[in-house]
């Protein structure tokens, strides 16, 4: 029988169905997946773009639980709400949204936009997005490589990558299973036009960039690819300069494509925020740190290091020799791109992307493209056998370790947030936890706004304040309308511990005095980067347990955040928001970091 990729093809979109219906499909729009899609029901629903009328959000919220916090939307000066994440994959769900949404009271299901048929479809449609990302894959790879070389590249990307876990689990609702197919069809089609310059190209080109920035706007950088593309590597700069000016009006219309599908989210920002752009990250413990970006850590940090989770993509970094040296022509959009990409996404101040996906999900989009160095990679060794079966058996150990270590990961081995190099290595080829190992892990940080320092084993102590001021003197600290804040700690992160955290005990009393009825003082405790406050936290005394006319004792722990930078400082004082006087005595803070 003659040997074709198309049978590794159907064989991989029958596993992903098949693992995709085992695992129990309920609640997918739940977390970021719920950020993206809120635009579709609060649009076509409820009416109520603004998010302004919480009723119905609300109900979705106690009735799915999509969310712990509504950190998917912003609320913003004017009373509106703005979402947090740009509307590309709204657009992407929109068909099977709209398909449910005609169905459901058929099914007998509420129209809410989160019951099952909704879930259900937008599921469904997350599959068909992926089986077409595939087959775009698939005609790229024949472009450059025999169908041998092709079903290798399916087999190594598929089941060698963390493609793998995001599609097959949890992960297939989330943007990057979208953009590989995105990315898919726009080097499909970019190169199509470089074969014959055909306007329909440069239509789809313009419109898939688009929506592609649309998606996640640090995508933007997909338009290198098209632009640095080329068919011929003898006088670039000449030969790039000479298309131009012959098919400058195609490239106006391309131009034209990208900024229409980006029309939608500057009129959305125009009608709910006043303005046309919007930054919608006010988190400032996040963000972009393009001047310190942390790439040793995003490539080989046992935490969620790209390389050290996903080892097969090496090879494609070898192959990026080996392209230079067979197809110079496309060597430059390649590799500026892939750099780019590193770049962009290791200068994240959350370099790991959170704890729903396995190695890093970031890089998932991009597998299409460095399909094509890693084909190289492997062309060039088809005629060596000793050296075959050596890189053969190291990309099948690749790709088993990757099946493994996903299975490790889906059922609580391998951590997802929390790795380290002890514990991986406790834990390596283990199919359950070695008993105590758990210790070895990164510092558990509660999900809810409650943190308890349960045990000092393993920590020392650092008092960073201490006022328990002299009664006797009078030198008890007074608060009122004009002295609204008490002194209290001002240090940066660097002071308190070298280390990735520290525990803050916070100590002190407040005395009420009688009859006051105003606004309850809060002590509060909270990091600044440049100035901007991340990671609030507010204890405020209750008037349902205060004791006036008495001393009241604020007491609790506070964990510090993962800083953007160690020159990060830590507040904690008192706020008195009332009028009337109140005292301060007995404010201590402490500091707890690991001794080892």
């Amino acid at each position: 029988m003659k040997y074709s990729y198309k049978y590794i093809l159907v064989f991989i979109c029958i596993i992903l169905v098949l693992f995709r219906f085992i695992t129990e499909p309920i609640n997918m729009l739940s977390w970021d997946v719920f950020g993206y899609y809120l635009y579709l029901p609060s649009h076509f629903i409820y009416g109520d773009i603004t998010l302004q009328n919480q009723d119905w959000l609300t109900h979705l919220l106690d009735t799915y639980e999509p969310t712990a916090t509504l950190y998917q939307a912003v609320k913003i000066d004017n009373g509106n709400w703005v979402m947090k994440y740009s509307m590309g994959m709204s657009f992407m769900y929109a068909p099977f949204f709209f398909i449910a949404h005609s169905l459901v009271g058929f099914l007998g299901y509420p129209a809410d936009g989160l019951s099952f048929p909704y879930q259900l479809s937008i599921i469904v449609g997350g599959i068909v997005y992926v089986i077409i990302g595939l087959i775009y894959f698939s005609k790229i790879l024949r472009y450059f490589f025999n169908e041998q070389i092709t079903g290798i590249l399916l087999i190594a990307i598929f089941f060698g990558t963390n493609y793998f876990q995001l599609n097959n689990f949890y992960g297939i609702l989330l943007s990057q299973n979208f953009l590989f197919t995105l990315y898919a069809i726009l080097i499909y089609f970019t190169i199509k036009w470089y074969n014959d310059y055909k306007i329909k190209n440069v239509f789809i080109i313009g419109l898939i960039a688009g929506l592609i920035t649309l998606i996640r706007p640090s995508e933007a950088i997909c338009i290198l690819i098209p632009i640095l593309w080329s068919n011929n590597s003898q006088n670039y700069f000449k030969n790039k300069w000479q298309l131009i000016r012959v098919h400058f009006i195609q490239l106006v219309v391309a131009l034209s494509c990208f900024l229409l599908m980006l029309l939608p989210q500057l009129l959305y920002w125009k009608s709910v925020t006043g303005h046309y752009f919007f930054y919608s990250y006010t988190n400032a413990g996040e963000g972009f740190d393009f001047f310190s970006p942390h790439t040793i850590n995003f490539l080989f940090s046992f935490r969620k290091g790209w390389f050290l989770y996903t080892p097969i993509i090496l090879f494609a970094f070898i192959g990026l020799y080996h392209l230079y040296h067979k197809n110079k022509a496309i060597f430059r959009s390649v590799i500026v791109f892939i750099l780019m990409d590193v770049y962009i996404c290791s200068s994240w101040t959350n370099w790991w992307y959170a704890g729903g996906s396995f190695s890093s999900r970031s890089m998932v989009s991009v597998y299409c493209l460095l399909a094509i160095p890693l084909g190289y990679f492997i062309e060039s060794i088809g005629n060596k056998r000793k050296v075959k079966i050596v890189v053969y058996s190291i990309g099948l150990f690749f790709i088993l370790l990757n099946l493994f270590q996903t299975w490790q990961f889906e059922n609580g081995i391998l951590s997802k947030e929390r790795m380290t190099k002890a514990y991986y290595f406790s834990i390596f080829g283990k199919t359950k936890v070695p008993l105590n190992e758990e210790k070895l892990l990164l510092v558990e940080r509660p999900v809810d706004a409650i943190e308890v320092f349960i045990s000092k084993n393993g920590y020392r102590g650092n008092v960073l304040y201490d006022n328990s001021f002299d009664k006797s003197t009078k030198k008890i600290i007074e608060l009122d309308s004009i002295n609204s804040f008490s002194p209290g700690v001002d240090i940066k992160y660097h002071q308190i511990t070298k280390r990735d955290h520290a525990w803050i005990k916070i100590k002190a009393k407040v005395f009420i005095p009688k009859n006051y009825d105003e606004s309850l003082p809060v002590m509060v405790a909270t990091f600044h980067h440049k100035g901007n406050v991340y990671k609030y936290y507010g204890y405020e005394l209750q008037a349902k347990t205060v004791k006036l006319n008495d001393w009241n004792t604020i007491s609790f722990d506070y964990l510090t955040p993962e800083v953007r930078s160690i020159e990060d400082n830590l507040k904690v004082y008192l706020w008195h928001r009332g009028k009337k006087k109140v005292l301060l005595d007995d404010f201590k803070v402490e500091a707890f970091e690991k001794t080892k």
